[in-house]
Parts: C-alpha cells; sequence; structure tokens
C-alpha cells in the first residue's frame, strides 16, 4: 500500500485527533501491521508528540481513548454528570497496574537495581467494542493485549513474548506471523512518558499457565536468536542478557 491510496489513511490521523470510536480503533490496530504506509505515518505522529510535549493530546489521554476509555466529547450537561466516573476510570487503569505477584517490579536490570519506575510495562485486554481493561490475574482465549512501556534509562530495543508451561513461546514484538521471516526486537523510545506499542495481538495459547515478557536492551536480537537463548531454561526466567531489563507477568489462560 502507499500513503496516497490507503483507505485507512485518514484514520490514522483520527486516532491522533481522538475522533475514532473504540471500533474504529480495533479496526485500525488490525491494519497497522500490515500496511508499512499507515505504520510510518503512525510513527511520525508519535515522533512529533515526543519532540514536543505539548502538543495536543498527551500519550496517556491518546492511549485510553485508542483503547476505548475515554469517550469522544458530550453536551456540558451530560458531561458533568459522568465526569468524575470517567476520570476515576482513566486514572485508575493509566496510572495503576495491578500487581497480584509480590516479585513483579517492573523493569528491572539484570543484576542491578529496579528501574525508576515500577509501572515499565503495562498490559491491556482489548475487546472491540468495550473499554480496555488493565491484566490482572487472567487472560482468556482470543484476547487481544495491548501494551505501553517507560524507558528512563533509553534502552534502545524492546522485545514482549510469552512462554506457556509446554515452553511454547508466543510473540507480540515483534509480531512473528511468518514462520519463514526473523524479525527484530522493535524500537524503544526513551524517557519516562507512557510509550504505547500500536498493535494489539491475539494468539490461541496451547496451555493453561502463561508468562508475559518484556525486555528492554541494548542489543537487537531477532526472536529466533532469542528464542535459542530461552531453551533449558523455564519459562519464567529471563534471558541472559548483560544490562538488560526484564519484567515478568505469570498469568492463568482461561477458555
Amino acid at each position: 500500500m502507499n500513503t496516497g491510496t490507503c483507505p485507512m489513511r485518514g484514520r490514522v490521523d483520527d486516532h491522533f485527533t481522538r475522533r475514532l470510536k473504540p471500533r474504529e480503533e480495533h479496526s485500525l490496530r488490525e491494519h497497522l501491521p500490515a500496511c508499512v504506509s499507515c505504520k510510518s505515518i503512525y510513527e511520525r505522529h508519535l515522533l512529533l508528540r515526543r519532540l514536543d510535549p505539548k502538543a495536543a493530546g498527551g500519550a496517556q489521554e491518546r492511549l485510553g481513548r485508542g483503547l476505548g476509555l475515554v469517550r469522544p466529547p458530550m453536551p456540558v450537561a451530560q458531561g458533568a454528570a459522568v465526569l468524575g466516573v470517567v476520570a476515576l476510570l482513566v486514572l485508575g487503569v493509566m496510572t495503576t497496574r495491578p500487581d497480584p505477584f509480590a516479585n513483579t517490579e517492573g523493569f528491572t536490570a539484570r543484576g542491578g537495581a529496579a528501574s525508576p519506575s515500577s509501572e515499565a510495562l503495562r498490559v491491556y485486554r482489548v475487546r472491540p467494542g468495550m473499554a480496555a481493561e488493565a491484566v490482572g490475574r487472567t487472560i482468556r482465549q482470543g484476547d487481544e493485549l495491548a501494551f505501553a512501556y517507560q524507558n528512563p534509562r533509553a534502552r534502545k530495543w524492546l522485545l514482549v513474548y510469552g512462554v506457556d508451561e509446554h515452553h511454547h513461546v508466543y510473540w507480540f514484538h515483534p509480531s512473528w506471523p511468518d514462520p519463514e521471516t526473523n524479525p527484530l526486537a522493535v524500537k524503544a523510545f526513551e524517557g519516562t512518558a507512557l510509550h504505547e506499542l500500536p498493535e494489539a495481538i491475539s494468539h490461541a495459547f496451547d496451555g493453561k499457565r502463561l508468562v508475559l515478557h518484556g525486555v528492554l536492551s541494548d542489543e537487537r536480537l531477532s526472536v529466533k536468536q532469542a528464542e535459542a537463548l530461552m531453551k533449558g531454561r523455564d519459562s519464567s526466567e529471563p534471558l541472559p542478557l548483560a544490562g538488560a531489563e526484564h519484567t515478568s507477568f505469570p498469568m492463568q489462560v482461561e477458555p
């Protein structure tokens, strides 16, 4: 596709001006991984807002709307009646994450102290036409998962994947739909601001237990290199990368 002909081009712009409905956002997330031109335009929007922190539509508000948490503007009288409820929903999901596992402390440098933020990686469940919700102890088969992250130590590359009790690996970022390819870790933007990853991805999980992993590293691994490092290791163990920052979320997979 090219920028001039893709019918989804305008939807990318509408995302950043907060004019899309949740169903349209869901359609855009499905479209982005397969369309180079739209994904490039999306990334340019992100870069503009990182260069200009005062740009309209902060990252947290935009992510909230993109995941269906913030509704379009409503009449003043109606808005006043629900303003407090909406504010609580956005604040609760965007600034906190359930911490059901005592050993989950956000990204941690292997062999070092925890990063300045304990909210470095955030995981959301996304369903068509419904508000997103922060993931807790469980996910369901068919759930689309979306991610956002902070990178205060300015690591260069990011991997997000899951491993089940059968040692099957499920890739989210980079996505890996074609086994004949060998995609590389995605670029990580630095800073304490919340950076969302544009796609929400679902998998047909084989097991009943899954550990989601996020890895920030200065070494750009391919998915095959990362899987080679996983061999012989427990599903909850981090990749043995010097200086990498790692987080994990153990959870149950329900039908």
